[in-house]
């Protein structure tokens, strides 16, 4: 990849200062963008409340938003995720055991997570057209489990002694740019636009959706005296991929307001790998990000009361990276398998006096991980399925407020057993392994309007 990718990324982390990541919220997509948005679990794509809900979830409510708006928020968040694993005595067959049941369990270090988000909205009251610019943290995973004597899925490399993967650590973020326009059709309906630009990072320690080394064509490993690992690692590099977003915000009547978008899937450039492990050669991944249909409804007919609800499908069945499963004729991983998902959040804010509105929120979804996929995604275990949330904002004065809101995501378990091409169809019963995820994320902001 050029060099030019990197360097435009890294002048953003700068103006940002600093990106993290969106550890596992709706799969690995982010489910919301700022605190207000973010009080009410993502609700609220018919009737944003700021320039971030507008901009993240539909271009066309930009409309919506009067004036010119400039809103800044920065998530933490804080993962709390657990691998596990148990072998059963002589479960790989003679000569590589282990000789007794090896069980153990594992937390992961990584986080807390910082993500920060910046949007700008211009709706002239005089014009049909409105104006906006973003840039935000969008979506991400990410692990760092150290290498185990005792859970077996972290122990070394077969040829290094034991039977795991070694240390395990991931991590993937996305920066999503997206310059928006929407124009006013009606009196009641609007349409929005928003071509995007995005860079993500993907580093895995090891990588095992390259063809492992030193296998023979019957799948037999032939390790040279030196013991190298069969999978080489993946160091950090950078892609860059493109889509765009497109919707309608239409209000119905004084009440009630619908809205509808369609976020294209970003088509990303290969990740071009040059391992540092010796005797690896380079390799590619392709990982796009999927496609994503919004639909909202956001009802304001009781006095100091705003009811949202979004529904959107998230096709992660039919993304590339994702959508492979099991391994390909060169013993390598295809792909994480994830499923398709439907999320559904419903949001609340009521004005409890004027300038302080408090907000909560609800939102489930079904996980994009099966159980019979655990073992290709402990690097990646994007098991969120609920969000609780709540939030407020304080109005400074007529042209400051600042919002702050807390979430939780309730921890979720998936348990598979393990693969290998070499077991009889690809599984090996006398193995299992666990994945546990639950969040907890801090968030705050400003919006300024003048």
């Amino acid at each position: 990849m050029s060099q030019f990718p990197a360097k435009l990324f890294s002048f953003v982390l700068v103006a940002l200062i600093t990106v993290g990541l969106a550890q596992a919220q709706t799969g690995h997509v982010l489910n919301g963008v700022g605190p207000i948005d973010q009080g009410m679990s993502g609700a609220g794509m018919a009737a944003p409340q700021d320039a971030l809900t507008a901009l993240h979830w539909n271009p066309a409510s930009i409309k919506a938003v009067p004036g010119k708006t400039f809103d800044i928020g920065l998530q933490l968040m804080m993962p709390t995720s657990t691998l596990s694993s148990t072998v059963q005595a002589g479960a790989f067959g003679p000569g590589f055991g282990p000789p007794v049941t090896m069980t153990g369990s594992t937390d992961s270090e990584a986080g807390p997570f910082p993500i920060p988000s910046l949007g700008f909205v211009y709706a002239p009251e005089d014009s049909k057209l409105a104006y906006g610019f973003s840039v935000y943290g969008v979506g991400g995973f990410g692990v760092d489990y150290e290498m185990s004597s005792t859970n077996p899925i972290l122990t070394p490399q077969m040829p290094q002694g034991g039977m795991g993967f070694g240390a395990m650590e991931s991590t993937f973020m996305l920066l999503q740019i997206s310059p928006t326009v929407a124009y006013q059709l009606s009196d009641q309906i609007s349409f929005g636009f928003a071509p995007t630009l995005n860079f993500a990072s993907l580093e895995l320690s090891v990588f095992p959706a390259t063809p492992p080394q030193f296998i023979d064509a019957f799948g037999t490993p032939n390790v040279p005296q030196d013991d190298l690992p069969l999978y080489p690692d993946a160091p950090a590099t950078w892609a860059m991929g493109y889509g765009f977003q497109a919707g309608l915000h239409a209000v119905v009547n004084e009440d009630l307001s619908v809205g509808f978008s369609y976020k294209s899937p970003q088509m990303f450039d290969d990740f071009e790998y040059e391992p540092t492990t010796a005797g690896a050669a380079d390799y590619t991944f392709l990982m796009d990000f999927p496609m994503i249909v919004s639909g909202g409804v956001a009802y304001t007919g009781v006095e100091d009361l705003l009811l949202a609800l979004d529904v959107r499908y998230i096709d992660y069945a039919n993304t590339a990276g994702f959508d492979d499963e099991g391994f390909d004729n060169q013993f390598a991983v295809a792909g994480f398998g994830w499923d398709s998902i439907t999320e559904v959040a419903i949001g609340a804010q009521y004005m409890v006096a004027e300038g302080l509105p408090l907000r909560v929120g609800y939102a489930f979804n079904n996980s994009p991980i099966g159980d019979d996929v655990a073992f290709f995604n402990a690097p990646a275990p994007a098991l969120v399925e609920q969000h609780i949330s709540a939030g407020f904002s304080y109005l400074v004065n007529d042209k400051f407020n600042v919002s702050f809101a807390g979430q939780y995501a309730p921890n979720v378990e998936n348990t598979g057993i393990w693969k290998n091409p070499m077991f009889p169809n690809g599984e090996n019963p006398a193995t299992s392994i666990t994945n546990e995820l639950s969040t907890l994320t801090l968030i705050g902001g400003v919006s300024v309007s003048f």
